[in-house]
């Protein structure tokens, strides 16, 4: 694949911490982007305000979660945590265009706030229920809002995530059970639209989502230095808005509405990193990461042109990031570079085999030999 030379959009190049290039694509002086996110956000102020999260309070220390061990049962490790009912506020109020204090989130994050009552108090099985019900009322108003849709957006992103975590050992607590999980989560998914019921469908990928992210947060890596896996959730997410930009120079209207969530839901989780609330900042930046591979995809199945994309820019990066590390890389780069290439070659591997989920892979590997290009 020839590609052009990637360069920031002000054409600026800094350090990881400060460079231009981890900045979403809605926040650099490029008046191209600018004019159609202008464009994008008078069309959702005209359907419902967005909420800035900019004013929201961090965790609450009595409410924040209620810590179960690793081991545990992973869905109600899911109920029991505060910081991932607002996680999945603030992606679904972007599906929604809908402020993250309205209804239905007002409403959802007391909902969700009962079930975790009810698993403080030893109430386990009517916690699970409760925590399902709060699932399915906001899903309910988003389908309400955008019919089948943003089920299909969902079934996408839970798809994707699905076929990589098996090979993300390195990001995931308990990764081989956790994809039997999703895995199983996602059949219930395809059999409940199947019998026309794409609510619950939907309420079963939502719980996917959360449960991923729960695992990442449980990784010792996690445990051990968690603004450091912070950091590079925040820098793969930027690079993933950066190189979805760049794909799609002349985006669709659905692609503009993708890129404009992936965008926000970045500035929110650099909001979060800001104020070290770094579980939060790592599910926002991973759904930012994931929505921006949807706008690529524009929403669609990837097809043989998809993947053969995804494979040169893979393969562009991953050159790249070795001529920027050069001959003696630090030992966290190597790792890096490492994971990059063996996602690379899985992601080749399934395509080559006419497996589509392998374009999810080969993503994942362009983003993160990206992070290492200065």
């Amino acid at each position: 694949m020839t590609a052009e030379p990637l360069r920031s959009s002000s054409g600026r190049t800094a350090s990881t911490e400060s460079d231009d290039r981890h900045v979403p694509v809605g926040q650099r002086e490029d008046p191209q982007m600018k004019k159609r996110l202008l464009i994008l956000m008078l069309a959702v102020v005209a359907g419902g305000t967005v909420g800035c999260d900019d004013s929201s309070t961090g965790p609450d220390a009595d409410d924040s979660f209620t810590e179960l061990g690793v081991n545990a049962d992973m869905e109600l490790q899911v109920v029991g945590d505060a910081e991932l009912a607002e996680v999945l506020i603030d992606d679904m109020s972007l599906v929604m265009a809908t402020p993250t204090d309205g209804p239905p989130f007002g409403q959802g994050r007391e909902c969700f706030r009962d079930a975790r009552q009810l698993l403080r108090n030893g109430n386990v099985d009517a916690a699970r229920t409760q925590a399902r019900e709060c699932r399915m009322n906001l899903v309910r108003s988003m389908f309400e809002r955008h019919g089948e849709a943003a089920i299909d957006e969902m079934f996408a992103r839970v798809e994707s995530l699905v076929e990589r975590v098996g090979e993300a050992g390195d990001e995931f607590a308990r990764h081989a059970e956790l994809e039997a999980k999703l895995r199983g989560l996602l059949e219930e998914a395809y059999a409940l639209r199947d019998g026309g019921d794409l609510v619950g469908a939907g309420e079963r990928l939502v719980l996917a989502l959360q449960i991923a992210d729960r695992m990442r947060h449980r990784h010792p890596d996690f445990d051990r230095n968690p603004e450091a896996v912070a950091r590079l959730a925040m820098a793969r997410s930027g690079e993933a808005i950066r190189l979805a930009e760049r794909l799609i120079p002349e985006p669709t209207l659905k692609q503009e509405g993708l890129l404009f969530r992936a965008v926000e839901l970045r500035r929110r989780a650099q909001f979060s990193f800001e104020h070290g609330w770094y579980r939060r900042a790592v599910g926002q930046a991973h759904r930012a990461e994931q929505v921006a591979l949807v706008a690529v995809l524009n929403g669609d199945r990837p097809t043989v042109e998809d993947a053969q994309r995804l494979l040169g820019l893979a393969d562009e990066m991953i050159s790249g990031a070795r001529d920027a590390i050069g001959d003696a890389p630090t030992e966290a780069q190597q790792r890096i570079l490492q994971h990059a290439v063996h996602l690379r070659d899985r992601g080749a591997e399934a395509i080559n085999t006419w497996q589509w989920r392998g374009v999810g892979l080969l993503w994942r590997s362009a983003i993160t030999a990206a992070v290492l290009i200065p």
